[in-house]
């Protein structure tokens, strides 16, 4: 339950209107009473709130449980009513996210524009320093403060900075460093377990594509 209201509360942001990240369907969402042009997303907020009230129950079932001996007491048939109103609360939740899940429509380009605001690739710079130019860590974080620094007095981001000025910040920085300030570059970097390079994150898919299909199962 917990971990489908974060998953909740994930939808409920990326659907309001400073990230649109998503676009949620009629059928999970309901028009404002106010705003016409609105959409809430009722079905997470539901199944947000529905969170609450399963930890509640649990709360309450432990501190039925927490004084009695390791036997059976009449209290105990009160320990019935909190477990099966937490499962018809769960499936009811996990029904309504899948269907939210099933139907949400993406929006890419805004998650694009998000991912690329407040210099996102400047860690990336470091690390080619570090890389290729033998610079330490410490040293290269400092080259690449003063290099964000620039960017923002000229209202660009790292990859717009002409080679020279970013030449005069260090002259170690050459034009192969182009080549990691993107921000598909970067993506594709993270090649560990669980990273974003496109590679891992088709295995991830196909893991639990693998998982969910009931014909893999002995």
């Amino acid at each position: 339950s917990l971990h489908l209201s974060r998953l909740a509360e994930e939808l409920i942001i990326w659907a309001s209107a400073p990230f649109g990240f998503v676009k949620l369907s009629d059928e999970y969402s309901t028009g404002s009473s106010i705003m016409p042009q609105k959409r809430n997303p009722d079905a997470a907020e539901l199944v947000r709130g529905h969170s609450g009230r399963i930890v509640g129950l649990l709360t309450g079932l432990m501190v039925t449980m927490k004084g009695l001996p390791l036997a059976y007491s009449k209290d105990m048939q009160d320990d019935k009513e909190p477990v099966f109103e937490a499962r018809d609360l769960l499936v009811l939740s996990l029904e309504a996210l899948a269907g939210m899940v099933e139907t949400v429509e993406f929006v890419p380009e805004r998650m694009r524009a998000a991912a690329a605001q407040g210099y996102s690739t400047a860690t990336d710079l470091a690390d080619w320093l570090v890389r290729e130019a033998d610079v330490p860590f410490r040293e290269a974080h400092h080259i690449t403060g003063r290099a964000v620094k620039l960017a923002e007095e000229r209202g660009c981001d790292l990859a717009d900075l002409p080679l020279d000025a970013l030449g005069e910040i260090d002259p170690r920085i050459d034009e192969r460093a182009f080549d990691v300030l993107s921000l598909e570059a970067s993506v594709r970097s993270r090649t560990s377990y669980g990273g974003t390079a496109p590679e891992r994150v088709r295995e991830q898919i196909a893991n639990a594509k693998e998982e969910l299909d009931p014909s893999s199962r002995p």
